[in-house]
């Protein structure tokens, strides 16, 4: 049975409410269930549907009519909670109306919750007493698209490229983007790429349309949570031209297997996976401004210099991060980590796919590590 042909039998017992049914068929294909994000959800939900059974209440998989509805709802609910947790929500009216019309219950909210906030407490008050009066009369304020905040004409830019298969997705990490603090002199740019025939190459041609100095290369489930985002990374160029690249998470040295999480890597992160928000961090000394990388993590990636994506090299959709970083490296720009105090994102990633990763590891190890290193 493959991955399709369970959600199939999954959408079949929702159909027929046959729901006492759905974990056990989950749990005896738990390799299929562990690798997919939609069948991870759904049973992790089933503790929702246990709950809200034994409170003979209205059960979670009664609300839907597949798996895909279900994951949809999932989606909203965590995209209104993590608004609220990172005050980007301007005010709860929408929230509050989508609870009521998709009947949520107290279970399912607080399973949600524990899943995809990282401040509980805030959260649980702000839904309970109202948002604080800030939020609800819009919290950061941004000029239009393309325009600047004090109309100048020789404004500097910084464009955010999206790279995208998932429309949802891209429209909320635009949000966040509309509601960072934009500095004086600058303006905003937004360009989404899709059907891109592999990572680099949608880069590649996004690069080229740009011509903004500044470009933000991020993942569409990254969320950028810093509102000062913009000014710390421009100021960061801006006080040391040889900065080419900055990222969030990286190492100082690729280790031998080429694989950058086999070491220990730096930086702060928030990470959400299917039934938990942690927090990644390895801050480097504090007497420091920035860390020099060998290699970032690709949900995001900062540069004031265009350098070719080596997209000859890397066709599918891995280490066309630590290839760019050694390319930058190469062209003899620094790639840097920041000294951050707190995380400048969340990284909503799930489960990640290596269907390709040992063949796109192997073009890496050859190309930047069999004749030595670059610096």
């Amino acid at each position: 049975m493959d991955t399709q042909e369970l959600k199939n039998q999954v959408n079949e017992l929702i159909r027929s409410q046959k729901y006492d049914e759905i974990e056990p068929l989950l749990f005896s294909h738990r390799e299929k269930t562990r690798n997919d994000n939609d069948l991870a959800v759904t049973y992790y939900l089933c503790a929702v549907y246990k709950q809200e059974k034994t409170a003979a209440q209205p059960v979670i998989f009664s609300k839907v009519l597949s798996v895909e509805e279900l994951m949809g709802r999932y989606t909203v609910l965590k995209f209104y909670l993590r608004r609220i947790d990172f005050d980007v929500a301007d005010s709860l009216e929408e929230f509050q109306q989508f609870l009521i019309e998709a009947r949520v219950s107290p279970h399912e909210l607080l399973r949600v919750i524990d899943y995809c906030v990282v401040h509980k407490e805030k959260v649980l008050k702000a839904i309970e007493g109202g948002l604080p009066q800030k939020a609800a009369g819009g919290l950061r304020a941004m000029p239009e698209r393309g325009e600047t905040c004090n109309g100048a004409a020789d404004a500097e830019e910084i464009c955010f490229i999206i790279c995208t298969n998932d429309p949802v997705y891209a429209q909320e990490c635009i949000y966040y983007i509309d509601h960072l603090k934009v500095p004086e002199g600058m303006q905003i740019d937004i360009l989404t790429v899709e059907e891109a025939k592999s990572l680099t190459a949608g880069y590649n041609e996004a690069m080229k349309y740009s011509r903004a100095k500044y470009k933000v290369y991020l993942h569409h489930d990254t969320f950028i949570v810093n509102p000062d985002f913009i000014r710390d990374c421009v100021d960061i160029f801006k006080n040391d031209p040889q900065v080419g690249m900055i990222g969030n998470v990286g190492v100082d040295r690729m280790p031998v297997t080429g694989v950058m999480w086999d070491v220990d890597r730096y930086g702060m992160l928030y990470e959400q996976h299917v039934y938990e928000t942690e927090l990644l961090s390895n801050p480097i000394s504090p007497d420091m401004p920035y860390m020099e990388a060998e290699a970032i993590d690709g949900f995001i990636m900062i540069t004031q210099y265009d350098v070719p994506w080596r997209e000859d090299l890397f066709t599918k959709w891995d280490f066309y991060d630590c290839s760019q970083s050694m390319e930058f490296i190469r062209h003899g720009y620094k790639v840097i980590i920041p000294n951050m105090k707190e995380p400048w994102c969340v990284h909503d990633c799930g489960f990640i796919d290596f269907r390709n990763y040992d063949g796109e590891k192997a073009k890496y190890v050859a190309e930047y590590m069999s004749g030595g290193r670059c610096r």
